[in-house]
């Protein structure tokens, strides 16, 4: 039996939780990408700490695109992209919650991913794991981000992961 996979609802509580009031050691680097939580309805919302214009953006993501075959020489397009107003919709639910918006990109008609950028700085400590990535492993400075040693890789490892409350899931 498979997992449930939390609902919209929990996955913002999480993600925007983890924005904005989770500490991360000083001793943690996170990676530029964020923290993804997978969702029901086949999509994903990564959380960024630093992104456009050095602002956090929740990005929703299809999951598990299906593609259309269209023929030899086209382009294949998704079959199950974003929902017409579905990130209109993200960015309306993030106001509701207090959450100014700042701008959104990407998520125009057939489009598989969208970002919701917010005016309200993450938490400095979030920001500050985000630039001790962005500065490379200390040990190995010219393997930079893409170092494997032990003391890099541990600074991944110490970042406070959101957390999903188990009993809002589908």
């Amino acid at each position: 039996m498979t997992k449930p996979r939390p609902t919209q609802t929990a996955v913002l509580d999480a993600g925007l939780r983890w924005l904005f009031e989770t500490e991360q050691p000083a001793d943690a680097w996170a990676q530029h990408h964020g923290e993804m939580i997978p969702a029901d309805g086949n999509r994903t919302y990564s959380f960024v700490p630093v992104g456009a214009r050095q602002h956090p953006v929740v990005v929703v993501d299809v999951a598990k695109v299906e593609w259309i075959n269209n023929g030899p020489n086209q382009l294949q397009t998704p079959a199950n992209p974003l929902e017409p107003g579905e990130l209109q919709a993200l960015a309306a639910e993030l106001e509701r919650r207090g959450f100014a918006v700042e701008a959104t990109w990407n998520g125009s008609p057939g489009a598989i991913t969208g970002s919701v950028g917010l005016a309200r700085p993450a938490h400095p400590t979030q920001v500050a794991a985000v630039e001790r990535y962005h500065a490379g492993c200390q040990q190995h400075p010219r393997r930079s981000v893409f170092c494997e040693c032990e003391a890099w890789l541990a600074g991944f490892r110490r970042v406070v992961q959101p957390v999903i409350d188990q009993a809002t899931c589908a």
